[in-house]
């Protein structure tokens, strides 16, 4: 997004009485859906072992994971400071967007490793399947996890600004994401 979309949406937000409404939140939504796809067939691979994925699977779940998370994490972060600019100054925003920008980045380093891991295969530089295993469990439970923050820090710094429809998406998606944990 260039910078003036970056303002205008922060000016949208901000002039914007205080609301956030449901559509505010649906691209949020639909990236933290696709991260869950991506989350359950990791643990397929997971389960699976030590019977490593076909080469074409390797290569499809390594494109989607730093195709998704090299989008989805600088996306979301301008959202969330669009959606709580005015309240920067407060030390439980701060904190929080910063713990936010934190999982990203270690989910992102995650996310790398995997991939390089995953398209390695079964050929002698290979992984061993317990260690696979490993990082494939922490990746996707770490994401499961930073997806569960994230909405609870927007119904937490939220809180009365959203919208009956927004309260209901986030109570939505938080259950989705937690029963499949």
């Amino acid at each position: 997004m260039p910078d003036h979309d970056l303002i205008a949406s922060k000016v949208s937000f901000a002039r914007r009485w205080h609301v956030i409404a449901e559509i505010d939140l649906m691209r949020l939504m639909a990236d933290h859906a696709a991260i869950s796809q991506l989350c359950d067939a990791l643990e397929m691979v997971a389960d699976l072992l030590p019977e490593r994925p076909s080469a074409a699977t390797a290569e499809q779940i390594a494109e989607g994971l730093e195709t998704l998370l090299r989008t989805h994490n600088p996306q979301e972060e301008r959202l969330m400071e669009a959606m709580f600019a005015r309240d920067l100054s407060e030390p439980l925003t701060h904190s929080l967007l910063d713990h936010i920008h934190a999982r990203h980045v270690a989910c992102a380093v995650q996310a790398q490793d995997l991939a390089a891991a995953l398209r390695v295969g079964a050929s002698e530089e290979a992984i061993a399947p317990d260690a696979l295993g490993y990082m494939l469990r922490c990746f996707f439970e770490g994401c499961r996890d930073a997806m569960v923050i994230e909405q609870l820090a927007i119904f937490a710094l939220g809180q009365d600004r959203l919208t009956a429809g927004a309260r209901a998406l986030l109570t939505d998606r938080l259950a989705a994401i937690c029963q499949a944990a």
